[in-house]
């Protein structure tokens, strides 16, 4: 046996240290990259509650149904549905914070007790100075909360 270890020693001695260098490399990947290939989201999203195609579509043609509505966008994003409403340019706030009724009826109970709703209404002029606005709604309310309404105020006094 010792003539046998004598005559590889150095072959020995290079299978070792190949192995610790490979082990100290895997070490720094993991030190430099620590969530690689690991869920964005962690655990947060066990049990998810899954909405159909036909569902996100339901609520764009429900949105694009209404009368000031000019386009609807609906995209998830872990536990929150993100709509994304333009209107037209002479919508009032009241007409804007009024278009998510009726929206939530699309969803079951169980996907409004999982997901936050997060509504954006948008106009296209950009001197609008109340908009645009954004109404959330998180899972364990019934109803949207508002940004505050914002009025053009003059600072030069």
């Amino acid at each position: 046996m010792m003539k046998l270890v004598k005559k590889y020693k150095f072959t020995i001695i290079a299978v070792v240290l190949f192995i610790i260098l490979m082990f100290g490399v895997y070490q720094l990947k993991e030190w430099f990259f620590p969530n690689e290939g690991k869920a964005i989201y962690g655990e947060r999203l066990v049990g998810k509650v899954e909405v159909s195609e036909e569902t996100y579509q339901q609520v764009k043609e429900t949105l694009n149904a209404k009368e000031k509505v000019q386009s609807a966008e609906v995209r998830e994003n872990g536990r929150l549905i993100n709509i994304t409403v333009m209107v037209q340019n002479d919508t009032s706030l009241e007409e804007a914070k009024a278009l998510p009724s009726g929206l939530l009826d699309l969803f079951t109970d169980s996907q409004k007790g999982y997901y936050d709703f997060q509504i954006f209404v948008k106009k296209e002029d950009p001197a609008e100075n109340n908009f645009p606005i954004i109404g959330y709604r998180h899972h364990n309310n019934t109803e949207f909360v508002w940004t505050k309404d914002r009025e053009k105020t003059d600072i030069s006094n």
